[in-house]
């Protein structure tokens, strides 16, 4: 089990901790505008940038879909499936009836009761990236590959026009979303290229620039091109909207990579970062759960009605949760690997 631990990236699992937090925070009834204005462009962007980052393209194609159901539909079948049933025994909101929710966690339409909708996300992105890489990697010429890239980055721009333009109405279900994220498919893969680009030819050099200062500097410019737009309330025209989304998520990106790389990590990081796909199943249940307790009590309310106040509960709500979930996430890990598509280890 220690020869496995080493292999991993440090910093990459401190990135995962980091947004997986934040997909935590973003759940909770105590999130607030003002603090997901912060996180909101890069919390689930930077999980397919660590996502392209470690891409190893080294096995056929029949191998590598073998690999991804076992650890990635597989997982999420079961427990999107599980918390559907365990919904129908414990129920915190009213829900329809479990064939109802069957049927649209299996269409995966977002916004549509998808359970861990990232996860099936992540699942259908990988096929067509494998192709992209697989044709990027066989190119040896510096003009096609460009061409690749250019033509990558139209395609996600379409699908975002696609989504802000599209008229809801015109498909049966009234939401711009298709069946299993298929318009999310290109913005997806765009963030793994980059992480798989970045490993191979931009790291050392970022590197280079990762000073205090720098890192000072990004920080204070993303925060004030974020809070500007949302203090000032103003509306972008499409096309500089959708520009103004994709440098708020390119720099927030760089600027929690170049954090993650200086944070001296720890057991308590590395956990969390390593079972990201068990925080994003388990959590639901668990603030559901104590969400429902605390509103037995008035001053829960007190801290809602209150911006500041309702911040900073959500984070440290957020961070409670994370040691709640070590328990079924080890337990898992522990007596059901199987779940996740891995062999059981001896101790």
């Amino acid at each position: 089990m220690r020869l496995i631990m080493k292999r991993r990236i440090e910093w990459i699992d401190t990135i995962k901790y980091i947004c997986i937090m934040f997909v935590i925070i973003t759940h909770l009834e105590s999130c607030t505008k003002i603090l997901s204005t912060f996180f909101s462009p890069f919390f689930l962007t930077l999980f397919f940038f660590c996502s392209g980052y470690v891409y190893k393209n080294n096995s056929g194609f029949r191998d590598f879909i073998y690999k991804k159901i076992r650890q990635l539909f597989i997982p999420w079948l079961i427990f999107s499936c599980l918390n559907i049933f365990l919904t129908q025994i414990i129920s915190f909101n009213e829900h329809p009836n479990i064939i109802e929710e069957l049927k649209w966690n299996f269409l995966q339409i977002r916004g549509m009761n998808d359970g861990l909708w990232f996860i099936a996300a992540l699942f259908i992105t990988y096929i067509p990236f494998y192709f992209y890489i697989k044709k990027f990697e066989k190119s040896k010429n510096k003009y096609k590959n460009i061409v690749y890239i250019c033509i990558l980055i139209i395609l996600s721009f379409i699908s975002i026009i696609y989504t802000k333009l599209m008229p809801p109405q015109w498909l049966p279900w009234n939401s711009t979303s298709l069946p299993w994220h298929i318009e999310y498919i290109f913005q997806a893969m765009l963030f793994m290229f980059i992480g798989y680009i970045f490993k191979n030819n931009y790291e050392n050099k970022l590197d280079l620039y990762n000073t205090k200062k720098n890192r000072i500097l990004l920080l204070i410019g993303y925060t004030t091109i974020r809070y500007t737009v949302y203090f000032s309330g103003i509306q972008f025209p499409i096309l500089i909207d959708i520009l103004y989304n994709y440098l708020s998520e390119l720099f927030g990106s760089i600027m929690i990579i170049n954090f993650s790389k200086i944070l001296k990590n720890n057991k308590y990081f590395s956990y969390v970062g390593q079972n990201t796909l068990l925080y994003f199943a388990f959590h639901g249940k668990l603030y559901s759960l104590l969400q429902t307790i605390l509103k037995e009590f008035s001053i829960y309310y007190i801290i809602l009605n209150n911006t500041i106040y309702s911040s900073i509960f959500a984070i440290i709500f957020a961070i409670i949760l994370s040691i709640i979930l070590i328990i079924p996430t080890y337990i898992v890990n522990k007596y059901f690997p199987f779940l996740l598509g891995r062999k059981k280890y001896k101790q």
